[in-house]
């Protein structure tokens, strides 16, 4: 196979066809494999998702092993030399397999990967800021709310890449951009594992995923990785799929915030320099302090921050070890933090 597509369900079949339908139906010049992995998978669905798509190669997983650890098996099960990544809520458009391979292969092989771009289902209308909040609005980085309508509305960007701050905060690039604004000049740093073109000999070098972090930073903490290693992060904007936002979690479920706070953590301290792992220790605790302070306001409850606490050694330790095995040296990762600094300078409006 050219090229192996890897799709991870956990309870959502009704959205997973309609993702391994989009894929299916590209036409490449290139051969594909599907991989779907089924997170707490049962007999019953494995057997539908076979008879209805043969080609398939389905990979029941028994327990649910998050994002992290079903792309990991889907990997695994796969054979090509590029591995393409889809989430399950998302729907590739025409031509997506096309671009985002052509775009990879003009990266030439120091290019590890190359993010999509995803737009987000459905079209939305600001909302006016004196109107009462709704849990289902989403918030920009301007701090614009936006909320989904029936009629009218623009479309909104889901994200063109991954961007990562000093402070080991990673977002999506262009996030709620309206379609046809001009898109955001923040540098790319890395790829969402919900629409990304991966190198599988690149991605394998350096460890691959990290099924521990089960979900989110997953693919920030991957990305980090390879450019210490020395490897590009590329973008395919013509490669599209259209997402249902966090269909699977909730946009801002407490999981969201727990392993957002907790995987932030450990991804610096696999990857950053100290002084930036300092920087998030510090902002974590003043965090936590906010939250026990003034309960209302809080991003996490205290029985979650009690949770963290406990957790939080074994998994730094954890973190170190694998800091040791990676063997990165430190002007490796001084060299990807001034690269930050660099771009936040260039950014900064002028005096």
């Amino acid at each position: 196979m050219d090229v192996s597509v890897v799709i991870v369900d956990w309870h959502q079949p009704v959205l997973t066809r309609r993702a391994v339908e989009s894929v299916l139906s590209q036409r490449v010049d290139a051969s594909v494999e599907v991989v779907l992995v089924v997170n707490e998978a049962d007999e019953a669905t494995v057997r539908d998702y076979r008879a209805d798509f043969p080609s398939l190669v389905v990979v029941p997983e028994p327990t649910n092993a998050g994002f992290a650890g079903g792309v990991a098996r889907g990997m695994a099960a796969s054979t090509a030399a590029v591995v393409v990544l889809v989430n399950n809520d998302a729907v590739a458009d025409h031509g997506f397999l096309e671009r985002g391979l052509a775009a990879l292969a003009a990266g030439g092989a120091a290019t590890a990967a190359v993010a999509a771009t995803a737009v987000l289902e459905g079209r939305f209308v600001p909302v006016d800021g004196r109107a009462p909040r709704s849990d289902d609005d989403l918030v920009a980085a301007d701090g614009r709310r936006w909320r989904r309508t029936a009629t009218g509305g623009v479309t909104l960007v889901n994200g063109t890449g991954v961007v990562l701050d000093r402070n080991g905060n990673g977002r999506d690039r262009d996030w709620l951009r309206p379609i046809d604004d001009a898109p955001e000049h923040a540098p790319l740093f890395g790829f969402s594992g919900g629409a990304a073109f991966l190198r599988r000999e690149a991605v394998e070098a350096v460890g691959g995923f990290d099924e521990s972090l089960f979900m989110y930073y997953e693919d920030l903490d991957l990305a980090w990785r390879l450019r210490l290693a020395g490897h590009r992060i590329g973008s395919a904007p013509d490669a599209v799929v259209v997402h249902r936002h966090a269909a699977s979690s909730g946009s801002d479920s407490p999981l969201v915030r727990y392993q957002s706070m907790r995987n932030r953590l450990l991804v610096t301290a696999r990857n950053a320099t100290a002084g930036m792992l300092a920087r998030v220790v510090a902002r974590t605790v003043v965090r936590m302090v906010e939250d026990l302070l003034r309960p209302g306001r809080a991003q996490l409850t205290p029985a979650t921050w009690a949770r963290l606490v406990r957790e939080a050694p074994a998994a730094l330790r954890r973190a170190r070890r694998l800091r040791r095995s990676d063997g990165t040296s430190r002007a490796a990762r001084s060299a990807v933090e001034a690269s930050l600094e660099g771009a936040a300078r260039r950014d900064a409006p002028a005096a």
